[in-house]
């Protein structure tokens, strides 16, 4: 049992942060490619 508390948070810490930066990513390419998009059709 004190194991697994500190594993637990420890966890639930990392997968909060990984989704944080998957967001931040698909953010990311949404904006870029929006960028991209009017750049090719800016004529």
């Amino acid at each position: 049992l004190f194991a697994a508390i500190p594993a637990l948070i420890a966890y639930n810490r990392y997968t909060s942060t990984a989704e944080s930066l998957i967001s931040n990513y698909e953010n990311f390419m949404d904006e870029f490619s929006i960028v991209l998009h009017r750049e090719v059709h800016k004529k």
